[in-house]
């Protein structure tokens, strides 16, 4: 019997700061080196810690094919991506996937778009493909990458003669699921998507969507904090969500898991780990004190990026991925998580804190004001290991900000 390889448990907080540090460049030159290229130049784009689960990292290289060494184009400079990941089990192993062991972590690496779960990203990022398979068009269309999430979700948009749509990429298994959301919503009044016919062979790990007008609630509060929306607007839309919804499996809400997403904050600032757990801790006990309000037909992801508008009237409601049975108030208090966060890193644009003030009042009016400040809490614990650096400061204060808005949010439920 082959002896069974002795793995050490790698902290997350360490894995992140390996994936990031100059120790990568030997696997990625490796990764490079087995496809005839050489390494010039890399950086760590971002990284991805999913709760409970793999760390997962992509990477810009600027590398080269040496003249005399065969294969296409030789001499010529090549920018590429390249992603890595910890996922044990997850990715299997192939011709695109290039196994490595660096500082105790074993890694699996691949060169973008060849992800070794979403197989149908080498399609949906080729524009003649797409343009044939989707427009049935000789001509390419024009792609642009929306969002990416190794291993876990790809969103693109498609555009050829003032047409559009949306190519979304899952796990193989979640696609039929978000088939059936989109069907259920396509039957009532919501504006969500609908579902366009997609080739079998090529695209059987993408769903096709179509495109929808208006402009996303996100742009309108950074405009003018959305003057022409009325915050009520939003619990009629929740108001129509199909009650065969309630057939769906029912999942955990963000506060419901509180203690996975402070691990991943404590990995992103380690130096807060105690007051991470502290939060945590804090959420825990007053979502379980404070009412939540029986099951409805929830979201589950309801921000203001995932809502489209024109005028004061909701065009689209993206991203329904998560639709089922859930509570009013996660919903609320997800929207609520979201613009605090907002706000709290725009502190220049004071239309952000009114309408903070003004979602608040109407959504604290729906449902339990303790069980929406604490699960709103819940949401933004969520969105700190996720902090980018932007508006001006690093990665790090954003995440603080972050936290220090999560801790806000609890004790207005306190």
């Amino acid at each position: 019997m082959p002896a069974v390889p002795n793995r050490r448990h790698v902290p997350a907080a360490d894995t992140l700061s390996v994936l990031s540090s100059a120790a990568m460049r030997g696997p990625l030159q490796d990764l490079l080196r087995a496809r005839g290229l050489k390494l010039e130049h890399w950086e760590h784009l971002r990284s991805h810690h999913r709760p409970g689960g793999a760390v997962s990292a992509l990477y810009r290289v600027r590398c080269r094919r040496p003249a005399g060494g065969g294969g296409p184009n030789p001499g010529t400079d090549l920018t590429l991506h390249l992603g890595a990941t910890t996922a044990d089990g997850t990715v299997a192993a192939g011709p695109e996937v290039a196994a490595a062991r660096i500082a105790g972590l074993e890694l699996q690496l691949w060169v973008h778009p060849h992800d070794p779960v979403l197989r149908s990203l080498p399609w949906a990022t080729d524009a003649a493909a797409v343009a044939r398979d989707v427009f049935a068009a000789a001509e390419p269309v024009r792609l642009s990458l929306v969002a990416y999430r190794p291993l876990r979700r790809a969103v693109l948009r498609a555009e050829h003669s003032g047409q559009a749509a949306y190519l979304k990429l899952l796990p193989p298994a979640l696609l039929p699921g978000l088939r059936r959301r989109h069907r259920l919503l396509e039957a009532g009044s919501v504006p969500a998507p609908r579902l366009l016919p997609a080739p079998a062979d090529a695209a059987r790990g993408a769903a096709v969507l179509s495109a929808l007008p208006g402009t996303s609630l996100f742009r309108l509060l950074v405009d003018d904090g959305a003057a022409k929306v009325r915050p009520e607007t939003f619990l009629e839309l929740l108001d129509a969500l199909p009650s065969a919804a309630l057939d769906l499996p029912l999942r955990r809400s963000w506060a419901d898991r509180a203690e996975d997403y402070a691990a991943t904050a404590a990995a992103a600032l380690p130096g807060q780990a105690a007051r991470i757990r502290d939060l945590a801790r804090g959420i825990r006990e007053a979502v379980d004190s404070a009412p939540a309000g029986p099951l409805v037909p929830a979201h589950g992801d309801f921000h203001e990026g995932n809502l489209l508008l024109n005028g004061g009237t909701v065009t689209g409601l993206l991203d329904v991925d998560g639709l089922g049975p859930g509570r009013r108030v996660d919903d609320l208090a997800c929207l609520l998580g979201h613009l605090a966060v907002l706000a709290a890193a725009n502190p220049g644009r004071p239309q952000l804190d009114r309408a903070l003030a003004g979602y608040r009042r109407v959504f604290e009016e729906a449902v339990d004001p303790a069980a929406l400040n604490a699960r709103a809490a819940g949401v933004v614990l969520t969105l700190v290991s996720g902090a980018r650096a932007g508006q001006g400061a690093s990665r790090t204060r954003n995440a603080l900000v972050r936290l220090e808005t999560a801790h806000r949010l609890l004790r207005a439920a306190g």
